[in-house]
């Protein structure tokens, strides 16, 4: 087969290194890789391949490959292919769930401990050299994650590995998931539909996003369920920024009603420099980084060698995309 491996991008950590390539490549020497790093050897790998290992493909490039037959994508979310022009070619589409699981797990537990504690706070008056013991009181109290509830919008690889690592603080965690009745995820104490939405909100002291982006979770998070939240809540975004609806993001934190927000994606990438997010207190902002750490190709193409096998094997591939559900 003829594998096209395109994996460029602006961010240096999610380049495949050529040392991947290679390492694929003898792996599978009955198997033909060709490594594209440019435009041009892009759409002569598109014209030619069986299989395209890639994170973004338009419909106008599928046009013109007509010998493909499974697009793996590096990254999990795959709104940067056309799913629908795929499936209906009968293209197998998988991504790489999983992979990130624990580095985004530990992301959010280790920022949740941090608003928590009013570590935002503290390195603020550290940078000021003031010692200031007597302004941990009031709304600056820091309060235990044990005893307090967790409430995830999302349980795929990702929500369940935050539901475990937070049902290891103690914490109770609840969660909204589209399959109630799938099988039971570790540390997960409830399950509740996704039209008890509001529900999930009222009861959180910590509500963590780790959802897909789809038709139904655009906008999900604005005004009305900010306003559900409880008082001093703190918010956590892992999934995309254009599930929440950013002014009303803002406005909950400005007027106090938020505890705090860790946000690691955002509704425009990079954050522009005049945006309000950047100066609000208690905010901890990442450059869509939750998911960095060594090794990480490593498990990529760990993934990608198993699927490859199997689909030269004609076995199911592992995290096959349902092209109904966007994910």
């Amino acid at each position: 087969m003829n594998v096209l491996i395109s994996i460029q991008q602006h961010v240096p950590q999610w380049q495949i290194p050529a040392g991947a390539v290679a390492a694929l490549a003898a792996r599978f020497p009955e198997h033909t890789f060709v490594h594209a790093t440019d435009e041009a050897a892009r759409a002569r790998g598109l014209e030619a391949c069986d299989v395209a290992y890639t994170w973004i493909l338009s419909a106008e490039e599928l046009a013109r490959a007509a010998a493909l037959r499974w697009v793996h994508s590096s990254a999990v979310a795959v709104e940067t292919i056309c799913v629908p022009e795929l499936a209906a070619r009968g293209i197998a589409l998988s991504n790489t769930r999983g992979v990130q699981a624990a580095p985004i797990a530990e992301h959010v537990l280790a920022t949740v401990l941090a608003l928590a504690k009013q570590l935002p706070f503290a390195l603020e008056r550290q940078r000021e050299a003031r010692w200031s013991q007597n302004d941990f009181m009031g709304v600056r109290l820091p309060w235990m994650l044990r005893g307090r509830t967790l409430g995830l919008v999302g349980v795929g690889t990702i929500g369940a590995e935050v539901a475990r690592l937070a049902s290891a603080f103690g914490m109770r965690v609840i969660a909204t998931r589209r399959r109630t009745d799938a099988p039971p995820v570790a540390g997960l104490d409830e399950a509740l539909p996704p039209s008890a939405l509001p529900d999930l909100l009222a009861r959180a002291d910590v509500v963590v996003v780790a959802a897909p982006l789809t038709p139904e979770t655009t906008g999900l998070i604005g005004a009305r369920e900010f306003a559900r939240m409880r008082p001093g809540a703190i918010f956590v975004n892992v999934g995309r920024g254009r599930i929440v609806v950013r002014e009303a993001l803002v406005e909950a934190l400005r007027s106090g009603h938020l505890g705090g927000a860790s946000l690691d994606v955002f509704h425009q990438e990079p954050l522009p420099t005049d945006d309000p997010l950047w100066g609000l207190p208690q905010v901890i902002l990442t450059p869509h980084t939750s998911g960095f750490r060594a090794g990480h190709w490593d498990e990529v193409i760990d993934l990608f060698s198993e699927n490859l096998r199997r689909f030269a094997a004609g076995e199911p591939l592992r995290f096959s995309v349902e092209p109904s559900l966007g994910y």
